[in-house]
């Protein structure tokens, strides 16, 4: 699924598609982020596209950033949002209840990022 460029992207799923559109909206655009959208297949009779998955990508001090970003947006939402982190066999799921626990490992995974 995350290949060239990106391929040590960590891959994002929201367990909700208006949660994976708030991700993908704060992301955007922030330097030393390289964000990749991915919309899911069309089914017969719908219009436009959703999204399926975010890839993200880090440089350096832009983790922090992400982390930031992401705490805020959990918390924000409280136990409505729940984000899916994955990269390769590694999975971890982030919700307002847990954020403060798998913030360091969510850091592992972007390791070799840095």
């Amino acid at each position: 699924m995350v290949t060239g460029g990106d391929g040590g992207a960590v891959e994002v799923r929201g367990g909700h598609p208006d949660d994976l559109d708030a991700v993908y909206s704060e992301l955007r655009g922030v330097p030393g982020l390289r964000v990749r959208a991915v919309p899911a297949p069309a089914t017969p009779g719908e219009q436009g596209s959703v999204l399926e998955f975010v890839t993200v990508a880090c440089s350096g001090g832009a983790i922090t950033i992400l982390f930031q970003i992401v705490k805020t947006l959990v918390e924000s939402r409280r136990s409505q949002m729940t984000l899916t982190f994955r990269r390769g066999e590694d999975r971890l799921e982030v919700t307002a209840k847990n954020v403060d626990e798998v913030l360091p490992l969510l850091e592992k995974l972007f390791d070799d990022e840095r």
